[in-house]
């Protein structure tokens, strides 16, 4: 088969940290290719054009990291189908945030029965492989080392991780057609461009995170990009997320979700809108209000016909999930 042959029944590449390629078949099935086998894969190639030339650019000076071979044992694991949950949970076990996130997230599911699940084969029964797959990788991503001296990589999970849970409230609370984990998972990851530029230029997210602290500067994380001329984080989002192997539904939540929904096509509300909606709401419950796109959220608002009344009810109840989170 030709490259291009090869490449168009197959998705999800990426490299792990041995330097081998893997990825997904069409016919759902996860393969490995042995490092330096093939020259022709380029992560660039799944990228639009201005993550291409970006990417291009910022790979020349600095490399990303690889994604831990765990990792993708987990994720072979995951497409045999012969697998069991007791096989899952026993690689699953030795990465804590993986584990605890796996808990958290089938116990919100399962909440309204007032059991716990506290066997992690339970756990991925009940949230599915699909879900599964994706959290791994995220969990993966959130362990990489950052050299950021003002940039912290807790805090900025912990306020990722919340507008997940933020996410996951609305599409509840709101009753609409997604899942509360597909709307963790977009909300988590979608400011991933964040921990793309931590990597590669720790000085530019050292300045955006103390003029976000500048009592005579403040303003938003977007603000400072334009100011000093820098790489949108939703640009550098989509080039992690392809070198990362994300899921197609992630990549719109991490490219749009500071787009206006007036601008959304279609009277049906899109995943990355409830992700922007999430995104700018965390804010306010973080204490945060200086980062508020106040013309974006008022767009949002009137998208989703929240009224100021709702909104009086709504704040309180996301403030019981952040504080649930700090005692979790």
């Amino acid at each position: 088969m030709t490259p291009d042959e090869f490449l168009s029944n197959t998705s999800r590449w990426r490299i792990c940290d041995q330097g081998h390629l893997w990825y997904n078949c069409s016919c759902h099935s996860t393969g490995i290719i042995i490092k330096g086998k093939f020259n022709w894969y380029n992560p660039a190639n799944q990228m639009s054009d201005e993550a291409q030339s970006i990417f291009n650019r910022i790979s020349e000076k600095t490399e990303l990291p690889r994604l831990p071979n765990y990792v993708m044992e987990l994720q072979k694991l995951l497409e045999d189908p012969n697998a069991t949950t007791e096989q899952m949970a026993s690689l699953i076990k030795y990465d804590s945030l993986l584990a605890a996130t796996v808990l958290r997230v089938a116990n919100n599911q399962k909440s309204r029965d007032g059991q716990l699940i506290r066997s992690l084969s339970h756990a991925i029964a009940f949230i599915g492989l699909e879900s599964l797959r994706d959290m791994v990788v995220i969990a993966a991503v959130s362990r990489f080392e950052l050299k950021t001296k003002i940039f912290s990589g807790k805090s900025f999970w912990d306020k990722s991780f919340l507008t997940g849970r933020v996410a996951e409230y609305l599409v509840t609370r709101l009753k609409l057609e997604f899942s509360p984990e597909q709307a963790f998972l977009a909300g988590s990851t979608c400011n991933i461009g964040k921990v793309v530029l931590a990597i590669v230029d720790p000085k530019f997210a050292d300045l955006y995170a103390t003029e976000m602290e500048n009592l005579s500067i403040l303003g938003n994380w977007s603000s400072a990009e334009k100011r000093n001329k820098g790489y949108d984080h939703t640009v550098l989002g989509e080039i992690g997320a392809a070198f990362w192997g994300f899921p197609e539904e992630l990549l719109e939540s991490i490219s749009l979700h500071h787009r206006s929904p007036l601008q959304a096509r279609g009277k049906q509300i899109s995943l990355w809108e409830v992700t922007g909606l999430a995104n700018q709401l965390c804010h306010w419950i973080c204490l945060d209000t200086h980062q508020i796109d106040q013309g974006l959220f008022q767009d949002q608002l009137r998208r989703f016909q929240i009224t100021e009344k709702q909104l009086d009810v709504i704040i309180p109840e996301l403030q019981v999930i952040k504080l649930s989170q700090i005692n979790a």
